[in-house]
Protein backbone atom coordinates (compact mmCIF):
# COMPACT_ATOMS: atom_id res chain seq x y z
CA UNK A 1 0.00 0.00 0.00
CA UNK A 2 1.57 3.26 -1.13
CA UNK A 3 1.07 5.83 2.33
CA UNK A 4 1.19 9.45 1.28
CA UNK A 5 2.59 11.99 4.15
CA UNK A 6 0.57 13.87 5.76
CA UNK A 7 2.53 17.52 5.53
CA UNK A 8 2.16 19.37 8.37
CA UNK A 9 -1.34 17.95 9.12
CA UNK A 10 -2.58 17.58 13.05
CA UNK A 11 -2.68 14.04 11.33
CA UNK A 12 1.20 13.43 10.74
CA UNK A 13 1.58 15.14 14.03
CA UNK A 14 -0.82 12.33 15.87
CA UNK A 15 1.09 9.55 13.47
CA UNK A 16 4.48 10.40 15.04
CA UNK A 17 3.24 10.81 18.70
CA UNK A 18 1.65 7.25 18.21
CA UNK A 19 4.18 6.04 16.65
CA UNK A 20 6.98 6.93 19.53
CA UNK A 21 4.20 5.25 21.66
CA UNK A 22 4.43 2.38 19.91
CA UNK A 23 8.46 2.03 19.22
CA UNK A 24 9.25 3.13 22.60
CA UNK A 25 7.02 -0.07 24.18
CA UNK A 26 4.19 2.05 25.37
CA UNK A 27 2.09 -0.19 23.80
CA UNK A 28 3.28 -3.42 23.30
CA UNK A 29 2.46 -6.34 20.54
CA UNK A 30 -0.84 -7.96 20.65
CA UNK A 31 -2.22 -4.65 23.01
CA UNK A 32 -5.18 -2.82 21.86
CA UNK A 33 -5.19 0.92 21.67
CA UNK A 34 -7.26 3.10 23.48
CA UNK A 35 -10.61 3.55 21.88
CA UNK A 36 -10.82 5.91 19.28
CA UNK A 37 -12.76 8.71 21.35
CA UNK A 38 -10.12 8.15 24.39
CA UNK A 39 -6.72 8.89 21.83
CA UNK A 40 -8.30 11.76 19.91
CA UNK A 41 -9.12 13.55 23.52
CA UNK A 42 -5.48 12.36 25.01
CA UNK A 43 -4.04 13.74 21.61
CA UNK A 44 -6.06 17.32 21.46
CA UNK A 45 -7.13 16.61 17.79
CA UNK A 46 -10.73 15.43 16.04
CA UNK A 47 -11.70 12.33 15.07
CA UNK A 48 -11.04 12.34 11.09
CA UNK A 49 -7.39 13.55 11.89
CA UNK A 50 -6.87 11.06 14.55
CA UNK A 51 -8.25 8.39 11.38
CA UNK A 52 -5.74 9.67 9.22
CA UNK A 53 -3.12 8.97 11.64
CA UNK A 54 -4.57 5.76 12.08
CA UNK A 55 -4.82 4.85 8.07
CA UNK A 56 -0.88 5.98 8.02
CA UNK A 57 -0.03 3.82 11.10
CA UNK A 58 -2.02 0.59 9.32
CA UNK A 59 -0.47 1.28 6.26
CA UNK A 60 3.20 1.01 7.33
CA UNK A 61 2.50 -2.00 9.33
CA UNK A 62 2.59 -1.05 12.75
CA UNK A 63 -1.09 -1.50 13.70
CA UNK A 64 -3.93 -3.80 12.70
CA UNK A 65 -7.68 -2.73 12.50
CA UNK A 66 -10.00 -4.92 13.33
CA UNK A 67 -13.84 -3.93 13.22
CA UNK A 68 -15.97 -3.98 16.08
CA UNK A 69 -12.47 -5.19 17.68
CA UNK A 70 -10.43 -1.49 17.89
CA UNK A 71 -6.68 -1.14 17.14
CA UNK A 72 -3.95 -3.81 17.96
CA UNK A 73 -0.27 -3.03 17.89
CA UNK A 74 2.11 -5.53 15.16
CA UNK A 75 5.08 -6.40 16.39
CA UNK A 76 8.30 -4.87 14.39
CA UNK A 77 8.73 -6.61 10.47
CA UNK A 78 5.90 -8.98 11.73
CA UNK A 79 5.52 -9.77 8.04
CA UNK A 80 8.49 -10.88 6.95
CA UNK A 81 10.26 -12.17 10.01
CA UNK A 82 7.48 -13.92 11.46
CA UNK A 83 6.70 -15.14 7.59
CA UNK A 84 10.07 -16.65 7.37
CA UNK A 85 9.29 -19.07 10.32
CA UNK A 86 6.61 -20.08 10.13
CA UNK A 87 7.51 -21.23 7.11
CA UNK A 88 10.31 -23.01 9.03
CA UNK A 89 8.57 -24.20 11.10
CA UNK A 90 4.94 -24.86 10.04
CA UNK A 91 3.73 -27.79 11.87
CA UNK A 92 7.09 -29.63 12.18
CA UNK A 93 6.74 -30.87 15.36
CA UNK A 94 10.50 -30.99 15.64
CA UNK A 95 10.64 -27.54 14.91
CA UNK A 96 8.08 -26.65 17.52
CA UNK A 97 9.58 -28.39 20.05
CA UNK A 98 12.93 -26.43 18.94
CA UNK A 99 11.03 -22.94 19.35
CA UNK A 100 9.63 -23.75 22.16
CA UNK A 101 13.33 -24.61 23.59
CA UNK A 102 13.66 -21.40 22.80
CA UNK A 103 11.19 -19.39 24.33
CA UNK A 104 11.41 -21.54 27.65
CA UNK A 105 15.13 -19.57 28.00
CA UNK A 106 13.86 -15.29 26.42
CA UNK A 107 10.62 -15.95 28.80
CA UNK A 108 12.66 -17.24 31.73
CA UNK A 109 14.57 -13.57 31.90
CA UNK A 110 11.63 -11.69 30.73
CA UNK A 111 9.45 -13.23 33.66
CA UNK A 112 12.24 -12.27 35.83
CA UNK A 113 12.54 -8.89 35.21
CA UNK A 114 9.03 -7.87 34.73
CA UNK A 115 8.42 -9.10 38.34
CA UNK A 116 11.86 -6.89 39.27
CA UNK A 117 10.81 -4.06 37.27
CA UNK A 118 6.49 -4.07 36.77
CA UNK A 119 4.89 -1.09 37.72
CA UNK A 120 0.94 -0.66 38.43
CA UNK A 121 -0.24 0.20 34.84
CA UNK A 122 1.96 -3.72 34.03
CA UNK A 123 0.58 -5.26 36.82
CA UNK A 124 -3.53 -3.69 35.90
CA UNK A 125 -2.70 -5.35 32.33
CA UNK A 126 -2.05 -8.42 33.52
CA UNK A 127 -4.64 -8.49 35.69
CA UNK A 128 -6.66 -7.94 33.16
CA UNK A 129 -5.43 -10.21 30.69
CA UNK A 130 -5.21 -13.02 32.86
CA UNK A 131 -9.31 -12.21 33.50
CA UNK A 132 -9.82 -12.49 29.57
CA UNK A 133 -8.00 -16.10 29.76
CA UNK A 134 -9.80 -17.20 32.73
CA UNK A 135 -12.93 -15.83 31.17
CA UNK A 136 -12.53 -17.80 28.01
CA UNK A 137 -10.85 -21.12 29.37
CA UNK A 138 -14.37 -21.13 31.60
CA UNK A 139 -16.69 -20.82 28.54
CA UNK A 140 -14.88 -23.66 26.73
CA UNK A 141 -12.35 -21.72 24.71
CA UNK A 142 -8.75 -22.48 24.50
CA UNK A 143 -7.32 -18.74 25.89
CA UNK A 144 -4.79 -18.97 23.04
CA UNK A 145 -5.45 -15.19 22.28
CA UNK A 146 -4.91 -14.11 25.81
CA UNK A 147 -1.58 -16.44 26.15
CA UNK A 148 -0.32 -14.39 23.96
CA UNK A 149 -1.40 -11.18 25.13
CA UNK A 150 -0.29 -12.34 28.50
CA UNK A 151 3.35 -13.21 27.22
CA UNK A 152 3.82 -10.14 25.35
CA UNK A 153 3.08 -7.66 28.22
CA UNK A 154 5.34 -9.63 30.67
CA UNK A 155 7.88 -8.80 27.90
CA UNK A 156 6.59 -4.96 27.93
CA UNK A 157 6.75 -4.79 31.47
CA UNK A 158 10.39 -6.48 31.70
CA UNK A 159 11.34 -2.57 30.06
CA UNK A 160 12.73 -3.97 27.27
CA UNK A 161 11.46 -2.81 23.32
CA UNK A 162 13.10 -5.08 21.56
CA UNK A 163 12.02 -8.59 23.81
CA UNK A 164 8.74 -7.51 23.26
CA UNK A 165 8.76 -7.28 20.08
CA UNK A 166 10.66 -10.67 19.42
CA UNK A 167 7.92 -12.34 21.62
CA UNK A 168 5.14 -11.22 19.50
CA UNK A 169 7.86 -12.46 16.25
CA UNK A 170 8.23 -15.44 17.99
CA UNK A 171 4.40 -16.21 19.01
CA UNK A 172 3.59 -15.44 15.08
CA UNK A 173 5.88 -18.10 14.11
CA UNK A 174 4.36 -21.01 16.20
CA UNK A 175 0.49 -19.66 15.04
CA UNK A 176 -0.55 -22.70 12.78
CA UNK A 177 0.96 -25.08 15.44
CA UNK A 178 -0.44 -23.44 18.40
CA UNK A 179 -3.52 -23.54 16.80
CA UNK A 180 -3.39 -27.14 16.48
CA UNK A 181 -2.09 -28.15 19.32
CA UNK A 182 -4.60 -26.28 21.27
CA UNK A 183 -7.23 -27.64 19.57
CA UNK A 184 -5.94 -30.97 21.06
CA UNK A 185 -5.03 -30.45 24.02
CA UNK A 186 -7.27 -28.32 25.65
CA UNK A 187 -9.16 -31.43 25.03
CA UNK A 188 -7.88 -32.20 28.12
CA UNK A 189 -8.74 -30.82 31.43
CA UNK A 190 -5.65 -32.00 32.72
CA UNK A 191 -3.78 -29.49 30.19
CA UNK A 192 -6.45 -26.72 30.55
CA UNK A 193 -6.19 -26.82 34.72
CA UNK A 194 -2.28 -27.12 34.60
CA UNK A 195 -2.07 -24.26 31.84
CA UNK A 196 -4.86 -21.49 33.96
CA UNK A 197 -2.78 -22.90 37.67
CA UNK A 198 0.55 -21.57 35.93
CA UNK A 199 -0.38 -18.33 34.21
CA UNK A 200 -1.65 -18.08 38.00
CA UNK A 201 1.46 -18.68 39.61
CA UNK A 202 3.75 -16.16 37.16
CA UNK A 203 0.83 -13.45 37.93
CA UNK A 204 1.25 -13.80 41.39
CA UNK A 205 5.25 -13.78 41.00
CA UNK A 206 5.09 -10.80 39.08
CA UNK A 207 2.58 -8.97 41.22
CA UNK A 208 4.31 -9.80 44.65
CA UNK A 209 7.58 -8.67 42.93
CA UNK A 210 9.13 -11.95 43.24
CA UNK A 211 11.91 -12.22 40.46
CA UNK A 212 12.85 -15.43 41.56
CA UNK A 213 9.36 -16.67 41.63
CA UNK A 214 8.39 -15.81 38.48
CA UNK A 215 10.95 -17.02 36.66
CA UNK A 216 10.63 -20.52 38.14
CA UNK A 217 6.95 -20.35 37.39
CA UNK A 218 7.45 -19.68 33.74
CA UNK A 219 10.01 -22.70 33.73
CA UNK A 220 7.47 -24.78 35.03
CA UNK A 221 5.08 -23.26 32.89
CA UNK A 222 7.17 -24.15 29.93
CA UNK A 223 8.20 -27.26 31.07
CA UNK A 224 4.89 -28.54 31.65
CA UNK A 225 3.58 -27.20 27.59
CA UNK A 226 7.01 -29.02 26.52
CA UNK A 227 5.67 -32.44 28.67
CA UNK A 228 2.30 -32.13 27.50
CA UNK A 229 3.16 -31.72 23.97
CA UNK A 230 6.04 -34.72 23.95
CA UNK A 231 3.05 -37.22 25.13
CA UNK A 232 0.62 -35.69 22.72
CA UNK A 233 3.08 -36.74 20.17
CA UNK A 234 3.66 -40.28 21.53
CA UNK A 235 -0.21 -40.53 21.56
CA UNK A 236 0.07 -39.50 17.75
CA UNK A 237 2.35 -41.93 16.60
CA UNK A 238 4.70 -38.89 16.47
CA UNK A 239 8.22 -39.68 17.07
Amino acid sequence: MDVQPLRGSLGEAAFERLREGISGGKWAPGQRLPSERALAEHLAISRPALREAVKRLEGEGLIDVRPRRGLYVRAASADRLSNSFERLIGTDFDRVNELLDLRRVLEHRSAYLAAEYAGPEDIAELAAIFADIESDVSAGGTGDDGDVRFHCAIAKAAGNTVLTHLMATLHGALSKASRLLASRLMESSHYRDGMFELHARIFEAIRSHDPKAAAQAMDAHFDFVMREFSQYRARAGES
